[in-house]
This record gives structure tokens, C-alpha cells and sequence, in this order.
């Protein structure tokens, strides 16, 4: 087996599409983390000229320590025997263990999109901290819109009939980031929950030109933004991302007008899947309601590890996150 530093993205790409539909993942994703994090590194694990495995690695931080997250990944070549898979992943954590001394990383974490299997030749950690979401909601959007309608909770259909009868709009437009981002600002407020900086959005808003578009869909009330969503569209998937409110409208209902329309765009756009990007009934009680208004099929992700190379800095990162709970 040999390690092959990929920088092709139509390669790239490729692979991320046959065998995964994570675009986290993506080339461009991976541009995305460079202008925010500063660091990116993109592996694969190579036999006889076919890659086996890639993964997309980021360099994170913790006070002043740094780490490497896999989001969503490693991705292996689909119908990989157990064992070429088990030899592949590590070979692949080998090298990321080289790499990692040449960084000066503290450790692994992996939030992987399929269960790894047996990880040979390390001791394995139970995630701190989960990053990316675990359990989520996958609709089909192969089916027409009458029978994705018909699946909707009888609520969420009469919300959308409100929404339009009341004369709320739905727009898409980039341009019109001040309004999505005085949406966040607000939502942050509400909620006392927090957000990205504004470059982190503006960021996501340029993505485009390759295997990944994003979009800014807005919902407006007599030309008046109310509602706000960001939504990536990578392969036949498209994924809801970032929602922002105007809580004195909320009683227009347009945040169910404002998926839906999101809906037909992705079907327009020849999706096969929506995914409405995490759920949970606990941490997030009245936004997992409304999204399984929209009925659809619940998906969980595994477990995230965590792989000390560092074992005095783990230690210490570990007291980190228990103080940062305080």
C-alpha cells in the first residue's frame, strides 16, 4: 500500500460520490475549512494504482493545542472486504500518526459516516465532544409532491397553506446575506445559543462551481426577511444547514413554507435526498418536532472516537472540556 496526497478534486470527488454522500467530505468543503481553520490536509491509501480509502483531515484547535478531525470519514471503496478494509484503515491511521507528530497534533477524533470496524494497534477513546450531528432525518424526494405532502403531519401542511395564503414569499438570493446574517444574530439572541462568525457564513455562501453548490433561501413578508435557511447541494443530496428567525413573526408559519419551497428547488435540481442536517428529541426538542413534521427516515451516525498521541495533552484536554461544561 502507498499514501497518495490528493490535490485533483475532480479525482477527488469522484471517489466522495461513488462511495459516500458526505459533503463534508467534498473537495470544496475541504476549501471551505482552509479559510476558516488554515489547514487541510486530503489522504488517500493506494494498491496496485486504486484507491481504497481517502480521508479529508482538518487542523483543529483547543486553547492553544492543536488536534485532527475526521467529519464524516474515512471513506472506503464500496463492497471493500472486511479484512483489505481493516489492513487499509491501518495503514492510513499510520500515516495519519506520521503526520500527526509533524504537526504537533494532540490527537485523532473520527466522526465517521460508516462504522469502521475492528481498529487494530490503538487505544480507542469514546468521543468528548460531538461536532457534527449524530442521529439526523433522510427524505426521499423520488416520490412526487403529492405523496411527500401526503406524508407531512396533517400540521405541517396546513402551516404551509397559512404561510402562502398570508402572502410570504420565498426568495433565493446570495446577495442577500445582511438579512440571512441579522437572522442569525437575532436567533443567537433568542435562543442564547451560538453561532458562526460572519466570515465562517460568508465563507460558505462562495461556494459553488464544482460537485457543490450552496444556496441562501429567504423567506420574506411585504419585502421583509422573517426567515432565513442555507442549504448545500453535493451528488443527489441536499442538506439544510443554518436557519435564522424573526420571532415576531413566527406566527406566520414560514419556516414550514420555507422548507418546503427548499423541497421543490432540490427536486428541480434532480435531488434524491434531503437530509435536515440533526435531530434530537433532548437538546433540541421544538426544532426535532418541527423537522419530523416533515416525516422522512431517522438516521444514526456511529460513534466518534478520539486517538491520543499526546497522552499529558489528552489528559489536559480532557479536564478542558469538562470545565468548558461549567
Amino acid at each position: 500500500m502507498e499514501l497518495i496526497y490528493n490535490h485533483d478534486e475532480k479525482n477527488w470527488d469522484a471517489f466522495v460520490l461513488q462511495n459516500s454522500k458526505s459533503f463534508l467530505q467534498s473537495f470544496a468543503w475541504g476549501n471551505f475549512q482552509q479559510s476558516n481553520s488554515g489547514k487541510v490536509f486530503r489522504l488517500c491509501v493506494q494498491k496496485n494504482g486504486q484507491t481504497l480509502v481517502q480521508t479529508q483531515i482538518v487542523k483543529e484547535s483547543f486553547s492553544f493545542k492543536k488536534y485532527f478531525y475526521i467529519p464524516f470519514g474515512p471513506i472506503f471503496k464500496n463492497g471493500i472486504e472486511s479484512k483489505r478494509k481493516s489492513e487499509a484503515l491501518k495503514f492510513l491511521l499510520d500515516s495519519i500518526k506520521e503526520l500527526a507528530k509533524e504537526e504537533d497534533c494532540v490527537f485523532l477524533r473520527i466522526e465517521p459516516f460508516e462504522e469502521l470496524g475492528e481498529i487494530n494497534g490503538y487505544m480507542v477513546n469514546k468521543s468528548l465532544r460531538r461536532m457534527q450531528p449524530r442521529k439526523t432525518l433522510i427524505m426521499d424526494l423520488q416520490k412526487s409532491e403529492e405523496e411527500l405532502l401526503k406524508e407531512f403531519k396533517p400540521k405541517t401542511r396546513q402551516n404551509i397553506n397559512f404561510a402562502r395564503k398570508s402572502g410570504i414569499e420565498i426568495k433565493k438570493n446570495k446577495q442577500n446575506f445582511e438579512d440571512f446574517y441579522k437572522l442569525m444574530q437575532e436567533t443567537k439572541e433568542r435562543r442564547e445559543f451560538g453561532i458562526h462568525t460572519r466570515k465562517y457564513y460568508e465563507n460558505i455562501l462562495k461556494i459553488g462551481g464544482g460537485s457543490m453548490e450552496s444556496e441562501l433561501f429567504l423567506a420574506k413578508y411585504q419585502n421583509k426577511a422573517i426567515n432565513s435557511l442555507v442549504a448545500v447541494f453535493f451528488g443527489n443530496r441536499v442538506t439544510t444547514l443554518h436557519a435564522g428567525s424573526d420571532y415576531e413573526y413566527r406566527h406566520f408559519k414560514s419556516a414550514n413554507l420555507l422548507y418546503w419551497e427548499v423541497i421543490l428547488e432540490a427536486k428541480r435540481k434532480g435531488m434524491k435526498e434531503l437530509d435536515f442536517w440533526g435531530i434530537d428529541e433532548f437538546k433540541w426538542p421544538g426544532i426535532t418536532i418541527f423537522k419530523k413534521g416533515f416525516s422522512g427516515i431517522e438516521f444514526e451516525y456511529p460513534q466518534g472516537i478520539e486517538i491520543a498521541y499526546q497522552k499529558f495533552w489528552y489528559f489536559a484536554y480532557k479536564i478542558y472540556r469538562i470545565l468548558k461544561r461549567k
